[in-house]
């Protein structure tokens, strides 16, 4: 779905999507696409209650973890503080527990190096009381594991996990390659772009890369890198880290104000991303209003770009990941790159998704992109210049919406004489402005980066004048809060214009070319 969404009765939704829009889009400033996280080999988390925000305005507590290094908030928050790790580190989190139980930390995909020992209940092999080594409540645990694989993985309590992992006691882990380095030119992405037999000079693929994890200067690289820096099948641009979990209400009234509750009728009511309902998924990250739950979840993207999005349910239930807009490429589950000969052949057994089943307690790697292809116009207007990674199939091509002719108002009213659709024509039939009530990011235009008049009082939400497609769950229930939609799971991915180079360059792009510098 392209333009406008909502209708005007969610213009809460679109005032917070105007702000990530100015401040994260804006072709004045730095559109770094990022992981919000902990970098470094040496982590100090203390398991503590707090309390969320829903997306309705209710009050949720939770048990989380808080980053209380000595450059850390100290704010518990849900999830917790994500992992970014580089493949080959020796890593040591030291657990303190001020919660009323014992806490533990399992690292799914680590190789562990500190004791596994799981605890017995009184000492007795007959009941389980957690699957690793415990911090008593007032006190810690140390464990240390070896990052051995790229890949996207989570962390999560071992201890009493039925409640815990219900209360928020769980965070993500991104492990980078460590052979990552900047990749030789010229060299073509072989998924999610278009190739041409002869492309124009300026439409060659050259990501957009880093010499190393530590050099700000780009924004991409390699999420999987088994042939030494030649493999391109899972390079990208963004990247986005989306974490799935959900919440009974009742439940968490029970852990906070007791009485009885029977856990065999828990029952999500809130859905989140990143430990956001919508339309807070679309707030900026480290939002003051919000702040136990620091991280958001707004892609945003030029056409042609490849963005991975990490997928990590940490929840109860299956969850059903839809994109609009385009299909994405699958190449890796639970860190685990789909490759036939991981040292030789990529991602070769990567395949499309309409949408992506998340399961519990499993991981999922996968890259968007989207170029306009087949639309049937060109997104920049009739201009002669080839914009970066152009569908050139619809290069020059104009717009030709069909819109019905005026008629009389009669009674019966006059049946109205079938249209037959020019070449290139929108395959609808559109009304007349007066006749419509346009979403409040719909620009007026249908062209990309373009505006055109609306009706007063409509629009104004869409400052770039980009496309923006939903991202959210395919299960309709759980895009709300508490049974009030909009809500939910659900947020927006937008497709922002290249910058006009008279406003100078965005992060590495060449202002001569419109391409990606080295």
């Amino acid at each position: 779905m392209m333009g406008g969404f909502f209708m005007n009765n969610s213009k809460m939704l679109w005032r917070l999507l105007l702000v990530a829009l100015l401040v994260v889009a804006s072709p004045i400033c730095k559109a770094h696409a990022m992981i919000n996280g902990l970098t470094g080999t040496s982590f100090n988390f203390t398991a503590k209650s707090g309390h969320i925000t829903a997306g309705d305005g209710a009050s949720l507590l939770f048990w989380g973890f808080a980053d209380t290094s000595p450059t850390g908030s100290g704010v518990v928050q849900y999830p917790g503080p994500t992992l970014i790790l580089r493949e080959g580190d020796t890593v040591t989190v030291t657990l303190s527990n001020q919660l009323a139980e014992p806490v533990s930390l399992l690292f799914p995909g680590m190789t562990m190096i500190s004791s596994t020992a799981p605890v017995f209940n009184g000492g007795s092999k007959a009941k389980l009381s957690s699957l690793a080594p415990e911090a008593l409540p007032n006190g810690t645990q140390t464990y240390t594991f070896k990052a051995t694989k790229p890949g996207t993985y989570y962390y999560e309590s071992g201890s009493n996990q039925p409640i815990q992992l219900r209360m928020g006691l769980f965070g993500g882990i991104v492990v980078r390659p460590a052979t990552y380095k900047a990749l030789p030119l010229p060299n073509v992405v072989p998924y999610g772009l278009n190739a041409f037999a002869d492309p124009p000079a300026n439409t060659t693929r050259h990501p957009q890369v880093r010499t190393n994890y530590n050099d700000s200067t780009g924004i991409g690289g390699v999420a999987y890198n088994p042939s030494n820096a030649g493999d391109l099948t899972t390079a990208y641009d963004r990247e986005y880290l989306v974490i799935a979990s959900e919440m009974d209400p009742d439940f968490q009234k029970w852990m906070e104000f007791g009485g009885t509750y029977d856990l065999s009728k828990w029952r999500s009511n809130y859905w989140f991303f990143n430990g956001r309902n919508a339309p807070d998924t679309m707030d900026m990250p480290n939002s003051a209003v919000l702040p136990t739950q620091p991280y958001n979840t707004m892609p945003l993207a030029h056409p042609g770009e490849r963005v991975l999005i990490r997928l990590v349910n940490m929840g109860q239930e299956f969850h059903p990941f839809h994109h609009h807009g385009n299909h994405s490429r699958v190449i890796a589950v639970d860190g685990n790159l789909l490759s036939s000969n991981p040292a030789a052949s990529g991602a070769d057994l990567a395949w499309l998704a309409f949408t992506e089943t998340l399961i519990p307690g499993k991981t999922m790697d996968t890259i968007f992109t989207w170029t306009g292809a087949n639309l049937g116009w060109d997104i920049y207007s009739d201009s002669p210049r080839v914009r970066p990674y152009e569908y050139m199939a619809d290069h020059g091509k104009t717009y030709q919406p069909n819109i019905l002719p005026a008629q009389p108002q009669t009674t019966p009213p006059v049946p109205t004489p079938a249209l037959k659709l020019p070449p290139q024509a929108v395959p609808v039939i559109l009304p007349t402005i007066e006749q419509i009530i346009a979403g409040a990011n719909y620009s007026g235009s249908p062209y990309l980066g373009m505006s055109a008049p609306l009706t007063p009082g409509e629009g104004g939400f869409n400052p770039l004048n980009g496309y923006f497609y939903m991202f959210h769950s395919h299960a309709e229930l759980e895009i709300t809060n508490n049974n009030t939609f909009p809500g939910g799971m659900l947020t927006m991915m937008g497709i922002v214009p290249w910058p006009d180079p008279a406003l100078g360059p965005l992060d590495n792009l060449d202002p001569a070319t419109d391409m990606y510098m080295p």
